[in-house]
């Protein structure tokens, strides 16, 4: 069995018609439906963050202690032994976490916020073991202390160092206030003394309410800065610059990379720009691929490949490349959003993408992951459903040399199980034939809502692709012509001699099909402003609004 590369693990098969997870159906690529989102390396924000936090906190409980050697210890209560250990268990186990916190290394998020759990999780529970100590200690001298200091110390420093949602810091906060608010109320109920101390005396009834609306005024204060700060630091994301590109917003997040929404600075053009991740740069097969696939893009010229227009690199060696900025939808969101296409639709877009693949070919180039997320439906010019073909990474020349095989491995299975060919499957060269398998099953997804192979798991997908035949693509129960379900069914050959020879020849076919021409230009515009794509006006309008024109 060939062995499978990175970009097929990372593909998960999921239910249909979803074809691959939300993650991959915005990775790497232009898109205009995707979540506003802050750039760079979060996770090593957050080590950095967690560590500095850890060490200020750290430093801290050292110095109580420190200090308590040269203070009059309070009166013995059963609470004291709890609390002095709560809190030595808490300064060490902090220390600790400071100093094998790695901020260089490789961390999960989901590990990062287990580490940020404990370090103020230990901390507050300390503070509340000895606050609550400290109050039924004092109580018999006939006094109160002042609990709220720690309180309000935790929620701002948790502020100060930790980068987050506020609704996710405002739980968390939440957490803090109720331990302080628990500090403070559960002396009176838990000691005759302390409710006798605060019956004497009203300015300590006044001083627990006051201490209450302190606690909670501080934590909503503090979940409020967490918001502000988030939003300066979009806003400074939002000001960088690539080059002659200011960054507007994230478009999507992928396995090599980030895609941006940028303008150029003088000509006020709407664009792409496609930076390669941060943990990538020192791996020379990862840049090697990424210039190969700007290189291979930039020498195709056809209207329906998508356009490269620079390449370069930042001041902090980081690569990237901008392309044309495409407003509209990839064809696997057109029809998860209203479920299969009409025929004629279909016919309309297979055509073009036809258009594109022959140039590519013509170059001696195999894109090898056509799937409907690398087939955009754009807006152009006011005119809808034009596709562009993209995401050329795992292209491969067809006469490439040994040499070339560090980047693409002989016997590595590359593209996206649902939609690779029999011959990639088992890890054989390809050719042109590999594409138009893959182009016929995103032809049979978009007519069916299906792919002709699913499963949870890939290997057997991709087994299926070599030793299954697909379904009758009429078995789904879709009013399909028989002459374009008959040219889907031979894209779909096990083998690459029973197929269309080229692209141009299964382009001719489809052109013959009885509703080719009937996809109009008006019927497009049409299913354009009734599609419900969420910011409900023109593609176009949109484009320019986001690049900062309207």
């Amino acid at each position: 069995m060939p062995q499978v590369s990175e970009s097929v693990e990372a593909t998960q098969m999921m239910p249909q018609p979803n074809v691959d997870t939300a993650e991959e159906q915005r990775a790497v690529r232009p898109i205009v439906c995707s979540p506003l989102g802050l750039s760079g390396d979060t996770n090593e924000l957050l080590a950095h963050r967690l560590r500095n936090a850890a060490l200020a906190l750290a430093f801290g409980g050292w110095a109580l202690m420190l200090l308590g050697t040269f203070l009059r210890q309070p009166h013995w209560t059963a609470w004291l032994p709890i609390a002095q250990g709560a809190h030595i268990a808490s300064t060490v186990l902090v220390s600790i976490i400071a100093w094998r916190l790695c901020v260089s290394c490789s961390h999960t998020l989901q590990n990062l916020r287990i580490v940020e759990f404990v370090i103020f999780g230990s901390m507050a529970i300390s503070a509340f073991f000895n606050v609550l100590s400290m109050q039924l200690s004092v109580a018999q001298d006939g006094m109160l202390t002042n609990p709220v200091p720690p309180w309000i110390l935790f929620p701002f420093v948790y502020a100060l160092y930790i980068p987050n949602t506020w609704k996710r810091a405002a739980g968390i906060l939440s957490l803090f206030a109720l331990l302080g608010l628990a500090s403070l109320w559960l002396p009176p109920l838990l000691s005759e003394q302390v409710r006798s101390v605060l019956q004497q005396h009203a300015t300590l009834q006044r001083m627990l309410v006051q201490e209450t609306f302190a606690i909670l005024f501080c934590t909503g204060v503090a979940a409020w800065g967490i918001k502000t700060i988030r939003t300066l630091r979009q806003q400074v994301f939002e000001a960088q610059q690539v080059g002659q590109y200011k960054l507007k917003r994230l478009l999507g997040r992928g396995g090599m990379g980030e895609v941006h929404l940028a303008e150029h600075v003088l000509l006020r053009r709407p664009c792409a720009v496609k930076l390669i991740s941060r943990d990538k740069v020192d791996d020379p097969n990862a840049l090697a691929r990424f210039e190969r696939e700007v290189q291979a893009t930039a020498k195709l010229t056809h209207w329906n490949t998508v356009e490269i227009y620079d390449y370069g690199r930042t001041d902090d060696d980081v690569f990237y490349y901008v392309m044309e900025y495409l407003p509209g939808l990839n064809l696997q969101e057109v029809t998860e959003l209203n479920g299969p296409l009409p025929p004629e639709r279909v016919i309309h877009l297979l055509t073009q993408a036809c258009d594109a693949l022959s140039e590519a070919h013509a170059a001696g180039l195999v894109h090898r992951d056509i799937k409907p997320a690398n087939i955009y439906a754009a807006s152009r010019g006011g005119v809808y459903d034009i596709v562009k073909l993209l995401d050329f990474g795992l292209v491969r020349e067809r006469n490439a040399k040994d040499d070339d095989l560090s980047l693409t491995q002989v016997g590595t299975i590359t593209g996206s199980p649902l939609f690779l060919s029999p011959e990639q499957a088992t890890g054989e060269p390809v050719d042109a034939r590999s594409d138009i398998y893959s182009l016929g099953v995103v032809g049979y997804y978009l007519l069916t809502g299906r792919t002709p192979f699913a499963s949870d798991n890939a290997i057997k997908v991709i087994m299926s692709h070599v030793n299954e035949p697909p379904p009758p693509i009429e078995s789904h129960g879709a009013a399909i012509p028989h002459d374009l379900a008959d040219i889907v069914m031979k894209c779909l050959e096990k083998s690459p001699d029973d197929r269309f020879q080229t692209v141009l020849e299964l382009q001719r076919a489809l052109r013959k099909c009885e509703l080719a021409n009937v996809w109009t230009r008006e019927k497009a515009e049409m299913w354009w402003q009734l599609s419900g794509c969420p910011h409900k006006k023109s593609l176009d309008a949109e484009a320019m609004e986001l690049a900062g024109r309207s």
